[in-house]
């Protein structure tokens, strides 16, 4: 009857902030023009940033999402003039179509016909972003949405390296970039664990002080943290569950601390990824429960909450923020 457990405290739900994991309050502006019909303001953002490779990146991706519904729109727009941006808002468009198309689940959980839709909104990404490429030969923006593009098209390894290295030659550390070459190389893409970790320790030795995109080696660890939670759950093993979510980043928090420690030798140093960054070593370093970082880490987190990692902690959860609230309780309020 459990008259002797002990009742756990209900959890305080925080203010969570979803799908907003940045400060750009002139990207904010744009995007609500676009809502309202109006693009000047997109491309006025796009093009002050052109020679800010990680800022121009976010406001491209941010963009893409409010032009769900309107790529072919931007396209035939674009075939009117020589914009730069405009062909590089195009293209991502089209990204973010064919992905909202898609969904967020495993291949094996999007049936033939939606995939084929998937495939044929993913391709027309590609002329606009080559066009983009073009006309702004050193900007390594659309090459990284080509990247995107190329792991949802399924093009062979060559072209994926090829693609890697035009961006490399133009920006070597560009966050998202990073994000997603390293989901070309984990196992769930047809790489392996061990290229993908590889490819995250590359990341932070090659890294300068104060940069975020350090934040690859907590990344690498969730996508092996999730295969495996992914296993022990469809061997209904409850022990293996309770195992991982108890040791596996206690286990890697040493090395997790140092690149940590690398991103915050230079504190003052603003990046547009900051906020992903903080999620990430937030989530490692509270189910590791080093109370000090996991509190840093969360403060600087802001409660801005991205799917990445968290969906991957409430893997079992109804409640993604109920569960974000929980951990973050756990540690804010020590």
């Amino acid at each position: 009857m459990g008259i002797f457990r002990r009742k756990r405290p209900a959890a305080v739900a925080r203010e969570v902030v979803r799908d907003h994991t940045y400060d750009d309050a002139i990207l904010d502006i744009a995007a609500e023009e676009m809502d309202a019909g109006h693009l000047r303001a997109a491309t006025t953002v796009l093009a002050e940033c052109r020679d800010e490779p990680e800022r121009r990146a976010l406001r491209v991706e941010v963009l893409g999402e409010h032009a769900i519904g309107h790529a072919d729109e931007l396209l035939e727009l674009a075939k009117t003039n020589s914009d730069p941006d405009l062909w590089l808002l195009a293209g991502t468009a089209f990204i973010r179509e064919a992905w909202a198309i898609r969904g967020s689940g495993r291949a094996d959980s999007v049936g033939k016909d939606r995939f084929k839709v998937f495939f044929g909104t993913l391709r027309k990404a590609v002329g606009p972003l080559h066009e983009a490429a073009k006309l702004l030969p050193r900007d390594a923006v659309p090459w990284a949405q080509l990247q995107t593009a190329g792991l949802g098209l399924q093009v062979d390894r060559d072209q994926k390296d090829e693609v890697w290295r035009e961006i490399v030659a133009r920006c070597p550390s560009l966050y998202p970039a990073h994000w997603t070459r390293l989901q070309i190389l984990a196992a769930k893409w047809g790489g392996s664990a061990e290229e993908m970790m590889a490819f995250a320790h590359g990341s932070v030795d090659a890294s300068e002080p104060g940069d975020p995109v350090v934040a690859m080696l907590p990344l690498a660890h969730f996508e092996i943290f999730l295969e495996q939670f992914e296993e022990a759950v469809q061997a209904r093993s409850a022990l293996k569950i309770a195992t991982l979510k108890l040791r596996y980043f206690s286990r890697v928090r040493d090395e997790i601390a140092q690149a940590a420690d690398r991103w915050e030798a230079a504190p003052g140093r603003a990046h547009p990824r900051s906020l992903q960054a903080h999620n990430l070593f937030a989530a490692a370093f509270a189910l590791a429960d080093d109370a000090p970082r996991a509190r840093r880490h969360l403060i600087g987190m802001r409660d801005h909450v991205h799917d990445v990692p968290w969906a991957y902690v409430a893997y079992l959860a109804d409640d993604l923020e109920k569960e974000y609230s929980e951990l973050a309780n756990k540690y804010l309020d020590a």
